[in-house]
């Protein structure tokens, strides 16, 4: 062999280096996490910083590599066509079809690709200053190949930014999923991040207090049932009304009645009023996560939630929003509650008020909550009456069983699934 063979050798095994250098990059830049070089930025780590900038620009990169790396490839093949062609005649064509095939393959595709794929932080750090300076010296003609790429797509690739944000809503909801551990502390952080992912698809209407449980003090009353009922409440926010329950007038911190900046004998409905703060009303269909911010925001601890209409549907707190978060929260004035009771028979016993988010979270249910926010309502929607006693209803693999109703409302009632 003569030295320009020797040369012809040398340079299609610098371009299969070339190559694999290029596939290797791909992979490790496709499938570094984001999160984990954000984190490495805040670090001050400085490479991390050009490897932020090619994610941010991934197409750009694709095209790049993708241009760069089908030239090398090209080029080898030509060379190593015209080196077995030079020494085999004819037969070289289909020799460096064969050769070229396997080495590409296996030295240029798989081995960089695996690497890169089970080390994509390292790898992207290593390259990823290189690779900036590779978009740069080709963007002209990147730009030109994305304008073709983008006018043929254009009715394809459409993105708004509602699809783009339920996507990344996804990919949070599928990375908490996939972190998987024994952990009962960690599992608890999973529920609780799922729960703050869906705290915008929540409307206020379906966590509230309905207005027929709001405790709440009437201004008609006389001053020392007022006191009395203040006295015994174990709230500290209470909706005053006049009139009528739906007319509330203001909200009076019961803590004013505690200090001692009042006697009993000096309390009368004079003071009463100008203690009350002005109610917030906030519409039915504002979701749980703008909700969370006004109360911030404002400093607020309660709302009271009105339909188009301007008529009161019921009262929502901070603690609402908090529980969605994290669970029912019962402080030390909270007295046990029995809403729900969990029978050997798989059953259960339940209040009709009790919400139905409330029972698909405890029991991983999937009872729509489209037409009523209660089990009680839900029932009531499915028979289109008020049930009788003992009647049983059945829904789908649900048994719903009437244990005591009054002329309105469903009062209690069993539940029973089956697996079928």
């Amino acid at each position: 062999m003569i030295l320009q063979d020797w040369l012809y050798l040398l340079f299609i095994i610098l371009l299969i280096i070339v190559s694999a250098f290029f596939s290797g990059s791909e992979t490790a830049i496709t499938a570094v996490s984001k999160a984990r070089i954000l984190s490495k930025v805040k670090q001050g780590i400085k490479k991390a910083n050009f490897v932020e900038n090619l994610i941010n620009k991934k197409e750009d990169l694709i095209t790049s590599l993708l241009l760069a790396n089908n030239l090398v490839n090209v080029l080898s093949s030509a060379l190593a066509t015209a080196f077995l062609y030079k020494v085999f005649g004819n037969s070289g064509i289909i020799y460096a079809t064969l050769i070229m095939t396997i080495i590409i393959v296996i030295f240029a595709e798989v081995l960089p690709k695996t690497y890169a794929i089970n080390r994509p932080t390292r790898t992207a750090l290593a390259i990823g200053k290189i690779l900036s300076l590779l978009v740069f010296i080709l963007s002209p003609l990147v730009k030109l190949i994305n304008l073709f790429v983008n006018f043929f797509l254009k009715n394809f690739i459409k993105k708004n930014l509602k699809f783009m944000n339920k996507q990344i809503e996804e990919e949070l909801k599928g990375t908490i999923d996939l972190y998987g551990t024994s952990d009962s502390d960690t599992k608890q952080e999973k529920v609780m991040l799922h729960n703050v992912l869906t705290l915008s698809d929540t409307t206020v209407d379906e966590i509230m207090t309905h207005r027929s449980n709001i405790f709440s003090i009437d201004l008609n009353m006389g001053i020392e049932e007022i006191t009395k009922k203040i006295s015994n409440s174990k709230f500290t926010r209470i909706p005053v009304w006049k009139n009528t329950p739906e007319n509330i007038i203001g909200i009076l911190d019961s803590r004013s009645f505690i200090s001692d900046k009042f006697s009993n004998k000096s309390i009368n409905k004079e003071i009463i009023t100008s203690l009350l703060k002005k109610p917030w009303f906030i519409p039915e269909s504002t979701d749980l996560l703008d909700q969370l911010f006004s109360f911030k925001n404002k400093k607020e601890h309660l709302a009271l939630v009105i339909d188009e209409y301007g008529e009161l549907l019921g009262m929502l707190t901070l603690e609402d929003i908090i529980e969605e978060i994290v669970g029912d929260i019962v402080d030390e004035i909270d007295s046990p509650t029995s809403n729900i009771i969990e029978l050997k028979d798989g059953s259960i016993d339940v209040e009709g008020l009790v919400n139905i988010r409330d029972l698909n979270k405890k029991f991983s249910w999937n009872l729509l909550d489209d037409e009523a926010s209660t089990i009680g309502g839900f029932v009531i929607n499915l028979t289109k009456r008020i049930p009788l006693y003992g009647e049983i209803i059945n829904f789908e693999n649900y048994t719903f069983k009437i244990l005591s109703h009054s002329r309105k409302k469903i009062i209690r009632l069993n539940i029973k699934k089956t697996n079928n």
